[in-house]
Parts: C-alpha cells; sequence; structure tokens
C-alpha cells in the first residue's frame, strides 16, 4: 500500500492550464452570462508581446488577460475587486516564479 509520503509534492507555483478561475459574482462576457474564466497559457511570442520577462505589472494586466481568457475589457472592469486582485496575484506569482528552477523533491 502506497504511503502518502511516496506521492511526490506537487510544486506549488505550478498552473493547470488551462486555467478556471471562478468568479464571486456571475458577469456578462459577449453577451453570455458566466461566472468562470478560462484562461490559455500564454505562448512565448506573448510573453514577448507584453514584456512579462521580469513578471506581470497592472499596465500588462488587462491586455493580457483580454486575450488569454477571450473576454472583452469590459468585462474585466466589471469583475468585482477580489477576483480582479486575486487573478492578477495568481498570474504575477506565475510569470514571477516560472523562472525560478523548480523547487526540490522532497521524496527521496
Amino acid at each position: 500500500m502506497a504511503d502518502a509520503n511516496d506521492v511526490p509534492h506537487r510544486d506549488p507555483r505550478d498552473i493547470d492550464w488551462p486555467l478556471q478561475f471562478k468568479l464571486s459574482k456571475v458577469v456578462e462576457a459577449h453577451g453570455e452570462q458566466t461566472q468562470v474564466l478560462v484562461l490559455r497559457e500564454p505562448t512565448g511570442d506573448e510573453v514577448l508581446e507584453h514584456d512579462l520577462l521580469e513578471g506581470l505589472d497592472q499596465r500588462q494586466f488587462f491586455p493580457l488577460v483580454v486575450k488569454l481568457a477571450g473576454v472583452p475589457m469590459s468585462t474585466l472592469k466589471k469583475l468585482p475587486a477580489r477576483d480582479l486582485l486575486a487573478l492578477g496575484t495568481v498570474l504575477s506569482r506565475f510569470f514571477v516564479m516560472a523562472a525560478q528552477p523548480p523547487m526540490p523533491s522532497t521524496t527521496p
């Protein structure tokens, strides 16, 4: 029987793409109601286009999310502040930490 310690620990910096980000309230996107933003994984071209090699700041955030989620800017502007900040934190952590070496495994 496998012990819980036998399971390799997942690097907490990893994101499963596409990222399904649940919102606290329903918003409208393209005339439809949704409570989940689905963001695809950014490409290398997008990293360069949005100057993301050193992280993500507020000037980069909106255009990037519009592109990755395929929603209009008007949808993002209507997101509750808590959702907007939480999504910004997730994406910022990804871009800052993705360039770091993987965390060492805690398994033998």
